[in-house]
């Protein structure tokens, strides 16, 4: 047994070892013999793979004081934050310091005499691998018959199933934009402009950053601060009453204003940093809290528990959820959280290996859809908006779901319009055509005339399969009965509407053919 140091050139000390288990190994820790150590400075050791380093641990000056050992009976261990999974292959430790010269390491070399003895030498090698002294960073001489005395400890499973339960945090506080409130005037109804809110009515919203003392035109800051009940909802904001009435109609609230929020979800996809060994599983299940749609029947804050998910795959739910603030999981749940995640990590052999989630690169992905089916009053299978604007309007038609074409110049002017695309129509969804049309030389530009709507050629039957579509035809003017006026630039709006945002219309290969 002789010793290696660390200086003489010498900027690291590697050694190589084999992991020969057919399903790897977590490493937890690895022990190293010292002869001599620094009194100044610590070390490091740098478990490795070809590629790159796997782990770190550093023992400093003082950790190391009592490492010595004359007879290289004295183990010094270097704890790794994690363990550390190393499949079946070959790997590296190494071993740095900026005292190079004071820290002396234990090894063993076939043919030297063993430490306290001058008669027994070291005849055989006690495990695969080799001593790789390097110097700036490269290899200064292979040395296949030494080995750095070493041990490495790996972290040993039972054959077991367990679970991880990944609950919901409180939902952030959001910063509204500038003077997001209004209310009209004698009217003690306050409506908050908050895109994306995740409210419904009866839901509590907490508002801050008014002045307690300040009269905003009538109502103290005091009478609008802290958590109200909501009235009405759309996909811009939802509406409050306050203790008191405006004395007139008037936007304020500057721009400190925040309020609390929930998260809608329509769609939700699992992104989880995992290791899965040969022979061990993670199965994931969700608890899910129900949502409603603007336009729709659905029954909030009811709980879908037992859905299956599978990680990196997106789960399109059969009705909306809802990630829910604090105030409305203590009103409507109990104090339940409103999303749960079980990971059930199973490990059939045990031993050698286990199924591990990295909570540190562990997230949901969550994605709703912003649909409605709006009119102007209270009726069967639409909702009624905060502000209601006919989709006729030249620009500002109130309709949450839309794709509106850019103007199109013509060459030769036309009289008619072909407009066809490849449908999505669910039972619960609706599309609706517009058109505008404008003459050069005429005083008014087409982006200021308003909307004419068009109906559909053949109702196509609605579409069940997720990938079913279906051919719709728009034929607008342009044969002797309904010739359009003359028009050389022409734009389109289609309206898609929904009664549950979770079921939506959904559009292709749009196409547009001027008539003439």
């Amino acid at each position: 047994m002789g010793q290696t140091a660390l200086g003489q050139f010498v900027d690291q000390l590697k050694q190589t070892f084999t992991v020969s288990e057919q399903y790897g190994v977590y490493v937890t820790k690895i022990g190293v013999y010292f002869k001599s150590v620094s009194s100044v400075f610590p070390i490091s050791l740098h478990l490795r793979m070809d590629d790159g380093f796997l782990a770190t641990s550093v023992k400093t000056a003082s950790e190391m004081s009592s490492a010595a050992s004359a007879t290289a009976a004295t183990e010094t261990t270097f704890l790794f934050d994690e363990p550390v999974f190393l499949p079946q292959g070959t790997f590296s430790f190494s071993l740095e310091s900026n005292d190079k010269n004071e820290y002396n390491v234990w090894h063993a070399k076939l043919g030297d005499f063993k430490v306290g003895t001058t008669q027994e030498r070291v005849i055989k090698d006690l495990a695969p691998g080799m001593m790789l002294p390097t110097a700036a960073g490269f290899i200064q001489r292979k040395d296949p018959d030494s080995d750095i005395k070493f041990k490495i400890y790996r972290a040993s499973f039972s054959a077991n199933s367990g679970t991880a339960v990944f609950r919901d945090g409180s939902t952030p506080r959001v910063l509204l934009g500038l003077n997001p409130l209004s209310a009209d005037a004698a009217d003690s109804d306050v409506q908050v402009t908050q895109p994306n809110h995740g409210f419904h009515v009866n839901d509590k919203v907490n508002i801050q950053g008014l002045t307690a003392a300040t009269s905003y035109n009538g109502i103290l800051g005091s009478r609008i601060n802290g958590t109200r009940t909501i009235t009405d909802v759309d996909f811009t904001g939802y509406k409050f009453q306050a203790d008191s009435a405006m004395d007139s109609a008037v936007s304020f609230g500057g721009s400190v204003i925040t309020a609390t929020q929930q998260y809608r979800m329509d769609l939700v996809q699992l992104q989880i940093q995992e290791k899965k060994p040969t022979i061990t599983t993670i199965d994931y299940s969700g608890a899910f809290t129900t949502s409603k749609s603007f336009a729709g029947t659905e029954t909030p804050y009811g709980t879908t528990s037992g859905v299956s998910l599978v990680n990196q795959q997106s789960k399109l739910f059969k009705v909306p959820h809802v990630v829910a603030s604090d105030s409305n999981e203590t009103t409507f749940l109990s104090g339940a959280e409103s999303t749960t995640i079980t990971a059930t990590l199973n490990n059939t052999v045990g031993n050698f290996t286990t199924p591990v989630i990295d909570l540190q690169r562990t997230q949901m992905l969550a994605i709703s859809n912003q649909i409605d089916r709006q009119d102007s009053a209270a009726t069967t299978n639409f909702n009624v908006p905060l502000n209601f604007v006919a989709e006729t309007d030249p620009a500002n038609g109130s309709s949450a779901t839309k794709h509106i074409t850019k103007p199109v110049a013509l060459e030769v002017p036309a009289t008619g319009i072909k407009v066809l695309f490849a449908g999505h129509r669910p039972t619960t969804g609706h599309f609706d055509l517009y058109f505008r049309t404008a003459a050069t030389g005429t005083d008014s530009d087409i982006l200021e005339k308003s909307f004419v709507k068009a109906t559909v050629d053949v109702q196509q039957p609605n579409d069940v399969a997720f990938n079913e579509f279906h051919e719709y035809e728009f034929t607008i003017g342009g044969d002797f009965a309904s010739t359009l006026s003359e028009f050389d630039k022409y734009q389109i709006k289609i309206i898609m509407e929904s009664t549950s945002s979770s079921d939506i219309p959904r559009i292709r290969d749009l196409r547009t053919i001027a008539l003439n």
